[in-house]
C-alpha cells in the first residue's frame, strides 16, 4: 500500500509526500522490529524464571537428599569408630596429614553399643548421592543457559554441579573401600546380615589385621563422605538464596 502510494507520488513528483511515505515506511519497520524484539526479550525473561524455579526444586531436593546420607553416613562413622578404637585399644586421632592438608575428624555423637540395631548393619548401609540434575542438563544441553542473564549467577550454578559431580567421583571411590571391608569380613566368616552383638564383632576385628586396616581405611572414607554432604548441603542452600534474590524484582 505504502509503496503504491509512493510510487504514485513519484510520478506525480511530489516529493514532499514522498518523503512522508518514506518515514512511515521506515518507521513502520522500526516498529515491528522492536516489537519482535521487545518479544523475543519477554519470551526469554518467562524462560529465564521458569528454568530458575526449576532449578531451585531440584536444588532443594539435593538439600533432602544429603541430609538422609549425612545421617547414614554420622551412624556408620559412629559405628566404625567404636569398633576401631575398642578392637585397636588406640584413641581415634582427632585429625590426620593428606595431600589436602590437614584433615579434621568429623564430629558424630558417640555409637551405643547397646543399640538393638547390629553394629555390623551400621557399618555395611552405604547411601550415595543421585542428584536431582534435570533442569541444569536441559539447560546445557538446549544452550538454555543462555537465557540468564547474569554472568556471575551462570558461573555459580556450574561451580555448584561441578561440587555435585566432585561427590559423585569420590562417592565412586569409597564405594571401592566399602568393597574391601566386605571382603575382609566375608574372608573373616562375618557377614553385616549375622545381627552380631557390637562386643563380638570387636572381639572377631580385635584379632584380625586385615578387618582393621579396611575398617580404618573405610572409617577415613566416611569421614570424608559426611564433611562433603554437609559441605554441598552449605552450598546447596547458598545457591538457592543466590537464584531467588534474582527472582526478586
Amino acid at each position: 500500500m505504502i509503496l503504491r502510494r509512493a510510487a504514485e507520488h513519484f510520478r506525480k513528483q511530489d516529493w514532499t509526500a514522498i518523503g512522508i511515505e518514506f518515514v512511515l515506511l521506515v518507521l513502520g519497520v522500526f516498529l515491528g522490529i522492536q516489537v519482535s524484539n521487545w518479544n523475543a526479550e519477554r519470551h526469554d525473561r518467562v524462560l529465564e524464571a521458569t528454568y530458575l524455579s526449576s532449578l531451585v526444586e531440584d536444588i532443594r531436593s539435593d538439600v533432602a537428599e544429603s541430609d538422609e546420607i549425612t545421617r547414614i553416613s554420622t551412624q556408620r562413622m559412629a559405628a566404625l569408630g567404636y569398633l576401631i578404637r575398642n578392637a585397636s585399644g588406640k584413641a581415634l586421632p582427632t585429625s590426620f596429614d593428606s595431600a589436602r592438608g590437614r584433615i579434621a575428624i568429623e564430629n558424630v555423637p558417640p555409637y551405643d553399643a547397646s543399640d538393638p540395631r547390629s553394629i555390623g548393619i551400621a557399618m555395611f548401609i552405604l547411601t550415595t548421592l543421585k542428584g536431582n540434575r534435570l533442569t541444569y542438563d536441559t539447560l546445557i544441553d538446549n544452550a538454555g543457559i543462555g537465557v540468564i542473564r547474569d554472568p556471575s549467577l551462570i558461573r555459580a550454578i556450574r561451580a555448584y554441579y561441578a561440587a555435585v559431580d566432585g561427590a559423585l567421583v569420590f562417592e565412586t571411590e569409597m564405594k571401592q573401600s566399602r568393597v574391601a571391608l566386605i571382603d575382609a569380613e566375608q574372608q573373616a566368616g562375618l557377614s553385616p546380615a549375622d545381627g552380631m552383638p557390637a562386643d563380638e564383632i570387636v572381639h572377631a576385628f580385635a584379632g584380625n589385621p586385615r578387618l582393621l586396616a579396611a575398617a580404618r581405611n573405610y572409617w577415613l572414607y566416611t569421614n570424608r563422605h559426611l564433611k562433603l554432604m554437609r559441605e554441598l548441603r552449605i552450598e546447596a542452600n547458598a545457591m538457592i538464596a543466590r537464584i531467588q534474590s534474582e527472582e526478586t524484582p
